[in-house]
């Protein structure tokens, strides 16, 4: 995995989700991540899960800047 790969499955599933209601934005992401997690062992799922959510955080971090709402 690159970033570049990341970045550019990111910038294909966008438009997608771009316009929708949050609320259906939210409940996509959740989805898909329980997908992922369902794919894993369930001893795992929890690590995985909270490893996860860290880098959420990082990267909402990064994006909040990006969009000017870091305040």
């Amino acid at each position: 995995m690159s970033p570049q790969e990341v970045t550019e499955i990111v910038d294909r599933i966008r438009p997608l989700l771009a316009g929708r209601d949050p609320r259906v934005q939210g409940a996509v992401c959740a989805d898909l991540t329980a997908i992922w997690l369902a794919g894993h062992p369930k001893e795992l799922r929890d690590d995985l899960l909270a490893a996860q959510i860290d880098t959420i955080k990082s990267l909402t971090v990064i994006n909040a800047e990006i969009m000017g709402t870091d305040q």
